[in-house]
């Protein structure tokens, strides 16, 4: 509480600033329909404002990390109320179309200020509280800035001057704060084309939610205005869609935790095509009461397109990696929503105000078609690896501030987890059923307790740890992949445990595979120490049914910990020794990969005894592991890493000399250019094998000879 009241300043500079735009945002079609303006015209200039927003996004921090928050925010408050203003002066559509994209512009840089602020001045355990309260202040600002319709006409100026007093008034609360301000910074971006892989449905079903989102918010209004509605009736209803699109959330979030989350999109989808073809016949039939009834469905059920999309996206990313896609999520929501109001209002002019909802039923049902598609070609992320469903409000840059994209800190303990400690204190062998009593009854601060109870706790970490999971199946990741932080020797268990969870799904190849990648990345990165023995344990789990993915899941941990590839290697070939070889292959080609690998090449051409290739290591430790493959493994690793084939060759050679002259023709065979150096390091470990190895040698090189000359 004493957080929040802190961050009350921003709340309301917060809440003024939305109630501006709200009014602005219903006065500006509406007056553009009474002064006789075409309707495409109308949805062209409403379209730009996202236009201004997406180049806000683009490069609002970066003026923001130059100038400085309180300077950018004063500066862009004095824009918006210029523009507020102007718009009372110049009634030309150019003209508000370009005031359009200044406020746009404006509005992007604003969010991204204050969310960025409310990001940093929260912790782990408010974090949720500050991202629900902010988004809460969003839509009532919103609803509230639209019900001043209602204090006068739609073309009278004074309602022009009232958004601008709103806009001014707004830079008090935060040029009045004692606080520092956010530390701007520029966050790394993910190509689209890999978050479109990564997660189709996400970028697909964030563009139409900003399409429909985009056509239903600004174009309603005039729909309201073309059917006859009063200006209070058009107040109330468009105040109806802001709430309707802040309650149904909660319900509609709920049951995309419990069931897969497509199918709660289509289901949600479908129930807004059928609110948009009752609305229309209730609002000729002059039912009032039934059309804002269905409003409220129509606006809830849309906005909930981006917050499940934007589960769907999270369900497949690492904590780490959300930032980064949020920045191309935002492009494609202000793409969507350029194209909505232009088109929804292009269509409109053709067809009639009514075809408004037509143009959403027709949106709506194509995402539903590409959500049935992905549904046929792609398993649904497991229960256990889903991330938890977040309310969303109306500005899409809130990500750094999304409860998803941030873990708890063992710095940062909660009340509710020093209350475990303290009861644990005088009864120790209780501290599960302690910890377990008191995160069910507070289970936002469950994974925090769990954390900080396994630290204290390690011996009563897997217990708490699954008995946990067990109680919230919608944190059961969070918890796991915690707890094995605080306390790493119950990474084992704990990755057996969820293991034998993916596999009662009884899920496809390729499901499983992308369930068991997201567990071992989760597991890895909060226990990196235990690389090698999450690694041998996620292998042994999948053998018998998956054996295909067991030298994938040895290369994913290689390459999330590079400083232990050869331990990765080793653990999973003692668990899976027949997988030894595809091993090989795989962390080889990690190694061949890794940025030291210049350096790591100059080193195996200087002659130094003492040095020993990865590529060497990786050769003898997996041989030791699977003896009969042993030749297979050191041809695998020559093959990807051909600077240290003399080095394998030498080493995997003396562990069966007889057969010595067999490998050099295998390694040689695969690393041509090595052929020399691999005889003559082999020759000088093995001085009694030389003369036979020479002899091969030779008549391989006469055999060879012979076949060109007969091919001449």
């Amino acid at each position: 509480m004493k957080a929040l009241n802190q961050l009350l300043p921003l709340y309301l500079s917060c809440t003024l600033l939305l109630m501006g735009n709200g009014l602005l945002f219903i006065i500006i079609p509406m007056s553009m329909r009474l002064d006789g303006q075409d309707t495409d015209a109308i949805g062209l200039v409403m379209s730009l404002y996202f236009v201004g927003m997406l180049l806000g996004s683009l490069y609002g921090r970066h003026l923001i990390s130059r100038v400085g928050h309180i300077r950018i925010f004063a500066a862009c408050a004095s824009v918006a109320t210029l523009c507020a203003l102007l718009h009372s002066i110049w009634s030309v559509p150019l003209v508000w179309g370009v005031l359009r994209v200044l406020i746009g512009f404006t509005n992007a840089t604003f969010f991204m200020t204050m969310e960025t602020w409310l990001s940093e001045s929260s912790t782990s355990e408010n974090r949720a509280t500050v991202f629900g309260s902010y988004q809460f202040v969003t839509y009532f600002g919103l609803a509230l800035g639209q019900l001043m319709l209602n204090f006068a006409e739609p073309q009278d100026p004074i309602l022009y001057i009232y958004v601008a007093m709103l806009f001014c008034l707004c830079m008090i609360p935060v040029l009045m704060s004692r606080s520092g301000g956010p530390r701007i910074n520029e966050p790394e971006s993910m190509p689209l084309k890999t978050l479109y892989r990564t997660s189709p449905l996400g970028v697909v079903g964030i563009m139409i939610s900003g399409i429909c989102l985009g056509a239903f918010y600004n174009m309603s209004s005039v729909y309201g205005a073309d059917v006859g509605m009063t200006k209070s009736q058009i107040a109330t209803f468009m105040s109806a869609t802001m709430v309707g699109g802040f309650l149904l959330q909660f319900p509609v979030g709920k049951l995309a935790d419990i069931f897969d989350r497509r199918t709660v999109l289509v289901m949600t989808l479908l129930v807004a095509c059928l609110a948009a073809m009752v609305l229309p016949i209730m609002a000729a039939q002059g039912e009032m009461i039934i059309t804002i009834a269905c409003a409220v469905i129509l606006s809830g059920a849309l906005a909930c397109v981006y917050p499940i999309a934007l589960a769907d996206a999270f369900d497949r990313l690492k904590p780490s990696e959300m930032v980064a896609a949020s920045g191309k999520l935002i492009l494609a929501y202000a793409t969507g929503g350029a194209i909505g109001p232009y088109t929804s209002s292009l269509v409109m002019k053709q067809m009639g105000a009514d075809a408004l909802f037509g143009y959403l039923i027709v949106a709506s049902l194509i995402l539903v078609a590409f959500v049935m598609y992905r549904m046929s070609i792609r398993s649904a992320v497991p229960d256990a690896l889903q991330e938890s469903f977040v309310v969303q409000g109306m500005t899409p840059m809130a990500t750094e501030l999304d409860p998803r994209t941030e873990y708890n800190s063992l710095d940062e303990t909660s009340v509710a987890a020093e209350t475990v400690l303290l009861l644990a204190e005088e009864n120790p062998n209780d501290v599960v059923e302690i910890a377990v009593s008191i995160a069910l009854n507070q289970p936002e601060e469950a994974v925090n307790i769990a954390q900080v109870t396994a630290y204290h706790y390690p011996d009563e970490a897997v217990s708490l740890a699954i008995t946990l999971a067990n109680e919230l199946p919608h944190l059961k990741l969070d918890i796991i992949t915690n707890v094995a932080g605080s306390a790493p020797q119950s990474g084992a268990a704990l990755a057996r445990y969820m293991c034998g969870l993916i596999k009662q799904q009884k899920l496809d190849p390729q499901a499983s595979f992308d369930a068991l990648s997201r567990l071992t990345l989760k597991l890895l990165e909060e226990a990196p120490q235990q690389a090698a023995e999450i690694a041998g344990i996620v292998s042994h789990e999948i053998a018998d049914d998956m054996p295909e993915l067991v030298a994938k899941i040895a290369v994913l941990a290689a390459q999330a910990a590079p400083d232990q590839r050869v331990e990765v290697a080793t653990a999973v070939t003692q668990e899976v020794p027949e997988a030894s070889v595809e091993v090989a292959t795989g962390v080889a080609e990690t190694i061949a990969a890794s940025p030291d690998e210049e350096l790591h090449i100059f080193l195996a051409s200087e002659e130094d005894e003492d040095y020993l290739g990865e590529g060497t290591e990786l050769a003898i430790a997996l041989g030791q592991e699977a003896p009969e493959q042993a030749f297979d493994i050191a041809t695998a690793v020559a093959e990807v890493l051909p600077e240290d084939a003399a080095q394998v060759a030498e080493s995997i050679a003396q562990t069966d000399p007889e057969h010595a002259s067999d490998l050099v023709g295998s390694i040689s065979e695969v690393a041509p250019e090595m052929a020399d150096d691999v005889m003559y390091a082999v020759a000088s470990s093995l001085p009694e094998q030389a003369e036979e190895l020479l002899q091969e040698v030779l008549l391989e090189a006469e055999n060879n000879f012979e076949s060109t000359r007969q091919l001449s």
